[in-house]
């Protein structure tokens, strides 16, 4: 289990890496490997799998809805940017 943990754990910061750096193609690409894993641990017997290691996928799911978040409220005022500035530019132009 720790060798599947470090992998998820090493998977999930390169995938805020990418995040951050808007590489969002390695990101998704990244995030399939992810899933991998999590459909392999869904194959695998519930005996083998501790309490710990769900808390620690869960604390995973945590922080990735937080960097969706924050990318989210990017977005929302990138596009509020946007906007303003398409305003100004048709305001300027008539």
């Amino acid at each position: 289990m720790a060798e599947i943990r470090d992998q998820f754990s090493a998977l999930n910061g390169h995938i805020a890496t990418a995040i951050t750096d808007k590489d969002f193609n390695r990101a998704i690409t990244l995030d399939r490997a992810r899933q991998d894993i999590l459909r392999d641990l869904c194959l695998m017997e519930m005996s083998e799998i501790d309490e710990s290691f769900f808390n620690f996928i869960e604390q995973c799911a945590k922080d990735n809805a937080e960097l969706i978040k924050s990318i989210e409220k990017e977005m929302e005022e990138l596009t509020f940017r946007q906007s303003r500035t398409r305003r100004a530019q048709m305001a300027y132009t008539n």
